[in-house]
């Protein structure tokens, strides 16, 4: 677990962030994320008063501040050069200013640096207070969405911008990491990773790793054991969770702590952790650690060691890209089932029927208006069907009901037409009987409160829907209810992310509440 020295105390530190698309400017396009990235957990709180022998075991070379551009911009080209996919960066919060403008740093210099090198963030509830709850990391994750994980160099795994976790019981049992996801993350958008071997937080991660593995009596003991527990919670719920592999060149916190020591053997104890992710074939890689000196299980060149673990860094990673590859993924079977609708002379096959016939139908998405097809998203090949009023996105990697995603629609259609719905006016709350949305500024009301409640993709396996089941079908508000002119009238409407609800007052019930054809328009 790191050791942060401004606290002077544990600071158990784990961020796994896959980092996808970066662009090399000025013509490159975005890289693709890499379908099996290599990801180091990356400090940037050293000051030049951190370094010493009596708390550490190595020092770097050069002596740094994590804020200096100078050493950033080295920690790029040695991680990029060492076939490093992605920096996790250690952060605390938008509201503590010197990691979080050094992890912001961390993103632009490497961007600037035309490398493929892309950032990760890992916000550290567990070392950092104010951020240990619900509420503050919610808030935080807001921030994430709003200014990083639409940069080119953030980095997605699986199409979707990633989130690590370390110490889960820090802020609390399963029901406070689902009441947090379902604040965040209703849509499960986000790709999140645990940093725990408690099976049970599966409910709200989409993988689990092991921080440490130092501990293991035999080199590869702690991941074969991990492999073997996955793949029986694998089988036994029906999913495909990934298995993320650890790989570390050794560790020694004896001096900060009394802790333990891992003789690094000179890169074999290193060298065995590539084995395994290799022979287990393993879907993603965690290095603990690039630059963790308090820990000793740094590759960063220091005077003890010098640049050999970003030599083997090098070797090694390459050998596994070689030996592992970037899999190709399972073709879908052929459609079960099709149903073919006249009106549009289009037809719907195989789960994107289901999903359509099971949330909603023709009143939710309408009628199709074009055929299922391959389409890039976000650097990946992604099966696609337009409705009349939304995008259905088959991703056969995730779980039920996550394999199917719809686009935000109704944040594109106010792009298409040149409107910015951050600068809609907002409110500070809602009347009684209505709904309020800190994230957006924006209310809910009837006449489309009932209709927003009475719909949403189910995903908890109870009667009814609960208020992240709502936003997973319809996002959040974008805008209060205004008057706009659809098709040559005038009708009160508000636009939601992957909606528009329009006000039908001369409708007969149950019609007068209906959805804007945006994949239609």
């Amino acid at each position: 677990m790191p050791y942060h020295h401004s606290l002077q105390r544990l600071a158990p530190m784990l961020i796994l962030a896959i980092v996808a698309s970066l662009v090399i400017p000025p013509v490159a396009p975005a890289r693709a994320a890499p379908e099996r990235p290599i990801m180091a957990f990356y400090y940037p709180w050293w000051e030049h008063s951190d370094w010493s022998y009596s708390r550490m075991s190595d020092l770097p070379v050069p002596r740094y501040s994590g804020g200096d551009d100078e050493a950033i911009r080295r920690h790029v080209q040695q991680a990029d050069d060492a076939g490093i996919d992605a920096l996790v960066c250690t952060w605390y919060g938008p509201d503590e200013d010197r990691l979080n403008k050094r992890c912001r740093r961390l993103m632009e210099l490497a961007r600037e640096g035309g490398r493929d090198l892309q950032v990760a963030i890992i916000p550290d509830h567990s070392a950092w207070g104010p951020l240990r709850s619900v509420e503050s990391l919610a808030r935080a994750i807001d921030v994430l969405k709003r200014d990083f994980f639409g940069q080119p160099n953030y980095l997605h795994y699986q199409g979707r911008p990633v989130v690590f976790w370390f110490n889960p019981p820090a802020l609390g049992g399963v029901d406070a990491w689902r009441d947090l996801r379902n604040r965040a993350d209703p849509g499960r958008e986000q790709f999140w990773f645990g940093g725990t071997d408690n099976f049970g937080y599966l409910e709200v991660y989409d993988a689990l790793y092991y921080f440490d593995i130092s501990w293991e009596r035999r080199p590869g003991a702690a991941m074969a054991s991990y492999a073997s527990r996955l793949e029986q919670w694998n089988r036994a719920n029906g999913q495909n969770r990934p298995f993320v592999a650890t790989v570390m060149p050794g560790y020694d916190d004896l001096r900060i702590r009394g802790g333990h020591a891992r003789d690094r053997q000179n890169g074999e104890y290193y060298r065995s952790t590539w084995q395994t992710a290799i022979e287990r074939n393993a879907q993603a890689v965690v290095l603990t650690s690039f630059n963790e000196f308090y820990e000793g299980s740094h590759i960063e060149p220091g005077e003890r060691y010098g640049d050999l673990y970003l030599r083997l860094t090098r070797e090694l990673s390459d050998r596994f890209r070689r030996e592992v590859g970037q899999a190709a993924p399972s073709p879908e079977p052929a459609p079960a089932n099709c149903q073919r609708f006249p009106e549009t002379g289009q037809e719907v096959c195989g789960r994107l029927l289901s999903f359509w016939r099971e949330n909603g139908g023709l009143p939710v998405f309408g009628l199709p208006i074009g055929p299922q097809r391959s389409v890039t998203i976000e650097g990946r090949e992604v099966q696609v069907q337009q409705f009349e009023r939304n995008r259905l996105e088959l991703h056969p990697q995730n779980r039920r009901p996550y394999d199917v995603l719809l686009g935000r629609l109704g944040a594109e259609g106010l792009a298409r037409q040149g409107r910015d719905w951050q600068q809609f006016g907002r409110v500070n709350g809602a009347p009684a009987g209505c709904l309020y949305f800190a994230e957006t500024g924006h209310s809910l009301c009837e006449p489309f409160l009932s209709y927003f409640r009475g719909r949403g993709l189910e995903f908890d396996g109870r009667r009814g829907y609960s208020l992240a089941e709502n936003v997973a079908l319809f996002g959040l508000p974008l805008s209060e209810p205004q008057t706009e002119t659809i098709e040559g009238r005038a009708l009160t409407v508000q636009w939601f992310e992957r909606a528009r609800f329009e006000w039908h007052p001369d409708n007969p019930e149950p019609h007068r509440v209906l959805l804007g054809r945006l994949g239609a328009e």
